[in-house]
């Protein structure tokens, strides 16, 4: 391995000597205390060529499409690291075990690249292994920390996707607690990806033997014969149904009068005449014991947290769209929630993939017995909870998971004219009121043992947070969900600049953040 910088004590050679060969450039600098830098210059000409690895599946296609127009931003899954002894996540300590996540995992060396590997020719985008990573262009480290992830976050997400051409399309943020913040563009992977790298990085520090020495951040030789996962539709069936093919086509050549009738569906504000930037991030941690009780009452319902937290948010939105003289109009909310398609295609949690589609649906308003007093926040409980409307959602979330791929199969109508598809939707109704991604408890099954005696096995996870951006196009509220290893739960409620009115969102944080919390201390019984 090639490092950028060693230095040994000298003293013989003079500041700034040039040694230039027919393959090698070599700059030696004198510091202060006799300290030698050697600085490596690899001419162009000699460089490891990129090596192609496959052609982007259809969903990866669409998110390039939409992540190069501007309308996607990053993914973002983060975790806190601690040690038992008060040991840092220091640049040593991230960079060993970051090799040895990256060189376990051929996608973290991966870009999708138009020029191919040794042509010149610009022609379709291909996914290529970069021969050499850099983790100084890739880390960051900040001197704050977890409390100000936030504002980390609203500023990150406040400008496009941006990264150099020799690098892969993901990044981490380093803050000064231990937090590390894996940003990664969707064409890369999907919300389970995220939570894939902390297994692999925990796994990783786990097998440290002792705290490392200094590490140059620059990695190479990867496994020659490492492969991308295969894309969904080469893992399960993605084939579209005639009636799924009448009804998209209707949508574009059938008469207005004929089409059916969204007015009265709430989705936000309409999508704006260009792309957008900002985000409203918010973020609560709920402790593994408060988690544990929301998924048992879940449990005890016959429902998931997925179908109770939808439920809630749909409660919620229905009382403050019916308080407003300007919503109160509508009588039904659409939502989208993505779906794993992992245990149909066969795909690991601890792979880096896109297998994920949707469900989405239009949900009339909801108002619970006794009124909409009962509807705020903070009047939840378990004995008022419209628990048979929570069972229905995640009754129809099962029945519909297999058979989701299609959404994916839809794509091929577009024939490749991805641009066109996106551009066609600004200005127009926005698709969603509310998405709902959850990612479920994190596979701590996964994680890696430690060997005997290793100073790793100090090393533990917690405080996990999910977020996303598509101000642009994606609904008007979303709230992401993760489990952390310590069984606690994260949730970030979100949305973009122009998506949402800024008081209905603010009035739905409140009521969505109380109702909770309301669940959750009438599962012990608590007024």
């Amino acid at each position: 391995m090639i490092q950028g910088c060693r230095n040994w004590a000298c003293h013989t050679h003079s500041p700034h000597q040039l040694i230039n060969g027919p393959a090698l450039s070599i700059e030696l600098s004198v510091y202060p205390h006799c300290l030698l830098a050697f600085n490596f210059q690899i001419p162009v000409s000699k460089m490891p060529e990129k090596k192609p690895l496959r052609e982007p599946g259809r969903l990866e296609s669409y998110y390039e499409a939409r992540a190069r127009l501007g309308f996607l931003g990053w993914v973002v899954v983060s975790a806190r690291y601690q040690h038992r002894d008060g040991g840092t996540l220091d640049r040593s300590t991230l960079f060993t075990a970051l090799e040895r996540v990256v060189h376990g995992h051929v996608a973290l060396t991966a870009r999708l690249d138009s020029n191919g590997s040794a042509s010149d020719e610009i022609g379709a985008p291909v996914w290529v292994r970069l021969p050499v990573v850099d983790l100084n262009k890739i880390v960051e480290f900040h001197d704050e920390d977890s409390s100000k992830l936030e504002n980390i976050l609203e500023t990150f997400y406040a400008s496009p996707i941006s990264y150099s051409e020799d690098v892969p399309p993901w990044k981490l943020f380093v803050l000064r607690d231990g937090t590390v913040s894996f940003a990664y563009e969707h064409t890369f992977g999907d919300g389970q990806s995220g939570i894939a790298f902390h297994v692999a990085l925990l796994s990783a520090l786990h097998q440290i033997q002792a705290p490392p020495a200094k590490h140059s951040g620059i990695l190479t030789a990867f496994p020659d014969d490492a492969t991308l996962v295969a894309p969904i539709e080469e893992r399960m069936d993605v084939s579209v149904p005639i009636s799924t093919i009448v009804e998209q086509v209707s949508k574009v050549f059938l008469p207005s009068f004929m089409r059916k009738d969204t007015t009265q569906t709430w989705t936000g504000e309409p999508v704006p005449a260009s792309a957008v930037y900002g985000m409203t991030i918010r973020i609560l941690q709920y402790s593994p014991a408060d988690a544990s009780r929301l998924l048992q009452l879940s449990r005890a319902h016959g429902t998931t947290a997925t179908g109770t937290l939808h439920t809630l948010a749909l409660i919620v939105l229905t009382r403050l769209l019916r308080a407003r003289p300007d919503t109160k109009h509508y009588t039904s909310i659409a939502t989208n929630v993505p779906i794993s398609l992992r245990r149909f295609t066969g795909t690991p949690p601890t792979a880096f993939c896109t297998h994920v589609s949707a469900l989405r649906d239009t949900y009339p308003f909801l108002v619970t017995e006794g009124g909409e007093d009962r509807d705020h926040g903070a009047a939840m409980s378990a004995d008022k909870f419209p628990w048979d409307r929570a069972v229905a959602f995640t009754t129809a979330l099962k029945r519909e998971a297999p058979r989701s791929g299609t959404m994916v199969g839809t794509l091929k109508l577009l024939f490749g004219k991805y641009d066109g598809y996106l551009l066609g939707q600004l200005g127009k109704k926005r698709s969603g009121g509310l998405e709902l991604s959850n990612l479920g408890p994190f596979p701590v099954d996964k994680v890696e043992k430690p060997p005997a005696g290793a100073w790793g096995a100090g090393w533990s996870a917690s405080e996990v947070v999910f977020a996303q951006a598509d101000p642009t196009l994606s609904c008007a509220l979303v709230i992401n969900a993760a489990g952390a290893p310590d069984g606690g739960l994260g949730l970030v409620v979100s949305w973009g600049k122009g998506a949402v009115d800024m008081g209905l969102a603010q009035e739905f944080l409140t009521e969505f953040k109380a109702g909770v919390q309301a669940l959750i201390a009438s599962a012990d019984g608590k007024p």
